[in-house]
């Protein structure tokens, strides 16, 4: 019986995997208007349980369930610790915290059931940019769909001072929006490639590198222009498609003559007017201590020190033009000392003006008050929350060591970089073979895993965003699939072996 359940459930796997991958865009939509209407919890819910759903279809499929119990052992031993340790410390918000955590480890378990899924269903490999190339036109009509009505919301949105810049459809979150997009590009490139048709690929490559270049963001700006070099780069190692380089060619050339007039250059200048408005007024405090740089170790003199203060206080300690909070928060809990000393006394606008800076510095602070254990095992969310203000780091990975420790960081990298070798040694192992290793599915899946990381680094809501990291498991688990799975010269080998 329970052979005909697994026949039936294997029959039936790429219909099920293919409807939810390509339901994402779809539920995204769902979250934008729930977070409109404040019902979040709907969707985070329903996160959840597509979470449940897809670790159990894929404990029940799969053959080496030990793996999973290994995975579920980590991730509820890490938690366990991290818990204690909260409740020693006196916990505010046990289930929000439980909350981030399972937005954190949908990555791995997402990426171990999509893994199963392609062992027992090779045809999915195949489907794979496909899916990256529908979710990209879903996301495209979205967009369209939201003009066409008359109610699109934009990447940057100032109505107060009357400016809308970058393109966003109905998207609540533009940075997650803007790693998606990333990801997505990348894989309707593969899929155009996998056409053979220079027309397909010249249209996906001129739809996908506008968005890119419309939305706004650095990320997406500069991701654009690297996906034009890195997937030229990929067309000569592999030896195939080189007329495919023409159009990127074409689409980088354009990007790199518009980038004056983008929408990511115009946000910038909107940073750049606030930081002359903060720069004159730490000038007039400093006077001819305007240029002022902390070295290491260096003894202040008093009446540099005293101007610094000044500036801290009079200067960053109210709200910003904006509206948001500069300093003052970070000064009544912590003090101006300790303040000053996390800046190394800086007091540049670009420093002291910037948010994502300010919200490691507040984290930063924050672990500095706490014992080891807590340092190696983390902190719970609600404490990055200061005078009401929510000082959770945008950059992901950055944020790992604060929440989760010493040991869940070491943890949840170690799992990345666990791919990162199955890479590098294949490679190793097919030195002679290079190019018959190096396909162009492990270029693009590799491409996408690198972009991943790098939104997580210096963009954020990544790998704590289901719809982002969904994209990422995927890769991940593509990578996989090429490296140990398929018949490849150095898997073959192995298999010689255990034969």
């Amino acid at each position: 019986m329970k052979r005909i359940l697994q026949r039936d459930f294997l029959t039936h796997t790429p219909a099920i995997v293919t409807v939810l991958l390509v339901s994402q865009p779809v539920l995204d939509v769902l979250s934008y208007f729930m977070g409109e209407a404040e019902l979040t919890s709907v969707t985070t819910a329903l996160r959840c349980l597509l979470l449940v759903a897809v670790s159990a279809y894929g404990f029940y499929l799969s053959d080496r369930k030990w793996v999973y119990g290994a995975m579920y052992g980590a991730i509820g031993a890490l938690w366990l610790l991290h818990g204690l340790n909260c409740a020693r410390m006196g916990y505010m918000d046990p289930i929000g915290d439980v909350a981030e955590y399972l937005k954190l480890i949908q990555l791995p378990l997402w990426t171990l059931s999509f893994i199963t899924c392609l062992k027992k269903s090779g045809e999915l490999f195949s489907r794979i940019p496909f899916f990256f190339a529908v979710n990209f036109t879903t996301v495209l009509l979205i967009i369209l769909l939201s003009y066409a009505v008359g109610a699109p919301a934009y990447t940057y949105d100032f109505s107060e001072r009357g400016i809308q810049l970058g393109v966003l459809g109905w998207f609540g979150v533009p940075n997650a929006q803007s790693a998606i997009l990333c990801l997505l590009v990348t894989g309707l490139l593969l899929w155009a490639a996998r056409t053979e048709r220079l027309s397909v690929f010249s249209l996906a490559c001129a739809l996908g590198m506008g968005l890119l270049y419309l939305t706004g963001t650095r990320l997406t700006y500069f991701s654009a222009v690297l996906l034009c070099g890195a997937f030229g780069i990929l067309f000569l190692l592999t030896r195939g498609h080189i007329r495919f380089c023409i159009p990127l060619l074409l689409a980088a050339a354009v990007l790199l003559s518009l980038q004056g007039v983008s929408p990511m250059v115009q946000r910038q200048k909107l940073t750049a007017n606030s930081y002359a408005i903060y720069e004159e007024k730490a000038a007039a405090v400093l006077g001819e201590d305007w240029d002022f740089t902390y070295a290491q170790g260096e003894e202040i003199p008093p009446e540099k020190l005293e101007k610094i203060q000044r500036v801290y206080t009079e200067v960053y300690s109210k709200p910003g033009v904006f509206g948001g909070p500069l300093l003052g928060d970070l000064l009544d809990r912590f003090g101006l000392e300790k303040v000053m000393e996390q800046y190394h006394y800086a007091t540049q606008p670009q420093v002291l003006y910037n948010s994502r800076t300010k919200r490691l510095a507040a984290l930063d602070l924050i672990r500095d008050e706490k014992d080891f254990p807590t340092r190696l095992l983390g902190f719970e969310y609600a404490e990055a929350t200061i005078n009401g203000y929510n000082y959770d780091a945008e950059n992901d990975l950055s944020a790992l060591p604060f929440y989760y420790g010493y040991l869940g960081a070491a943890l949840y990298l170690g799992f990345i970089l666990y791919f990162v070798w199955c890479v590098l040694k294949g490679l190793v192992q097919n030195r002679r073979r290079f190019f018959d290793f190096l396909s162009l599915e492990l270029g693009a899946y590799s491409l996408i895993c690198i972009l991943a990381l790098g939104a997580a680094q210096f963009s954020g809501q990544v790998l704590r965003k289901p719809n982002v990291t969904v994209y990422f498991s995927l890769a991940l688990a593509g990578i996989y699939y090429l490296v140990k799975i398929r018949e490849c010269p150095g898997s073959s080998r192995k298999q010689g072996r255990k034969a």
